[in-house]
């Protein structure tokens, strides 16, 4: 099985302009899109953070039908975050971050890895809390063997 790079560091909270996605993890992209519609009409795209998947349920134990989460983008504090967005804030600590370049369909390996392969070895225990996804540059303009997503799993 491959590997990828993974650390544990501790992380700050955030701030995040958020629509709640429900439905197949796969789909959550048309989401970020509304976020950024958004965000683009209210001449606020230019002052946002990083692009960040917040999900909140594990898609082993659910139907894609049922599953939640978060499409979200960083913003500052004093920001406003109007509906339809909402606020959420991630409280941060200390989490396993595994740094995953290339396509995003790619994401469901390192996903086995982590958890069938780094956490065990590591005896690290996933604590409670989202899995949260941060995309460090975009599918818009990074060739898709190009792009870096950090998966941030909690630990106790």
């Amino acid at each position: 099985m491959a590997m990828f790079p993974v650390h544990i560091r501790e992380t700050s909270p955030r701030r995040l302009a958020a629509l709640r996605h429900t439905g197949s993890f796969e789909e959550i992209g048309a989401t970020f899109g509304q976020i950024c519609q958004i965000l683009e009409e209210r001449s606020l795209l230019s002052q946002a953070g990083c692009m960040i998947g917040v999900y909140w349920d594990n898609p082993l134990l659910a139907p894609p039908g049922a599953l939640h989460s978060h499409a979200g983008i960083d913003l500052p504090e004093a920001m406003e975050i109007a509906p339809p967005l909402e606020e959420l804030r991630l409280s941060g600590g200390r989490h396993a971050v595994l740094q995953y370049t290339g396509p995003y369909s790619g994401l469901a390996r390192a996903y086995r890895y982590f958890f069938s392969q780094w956490l065990p070895e590591a005896r690290e225990i996933q604590a409670e809390g989202p899995l949260i996804e941060i995309y460090r540059n975009a599918a818009m303009e990074t060739p898709s063997d190009q792009l870096v997503t950090e998966i941030c799993v909690p630990l106790l």
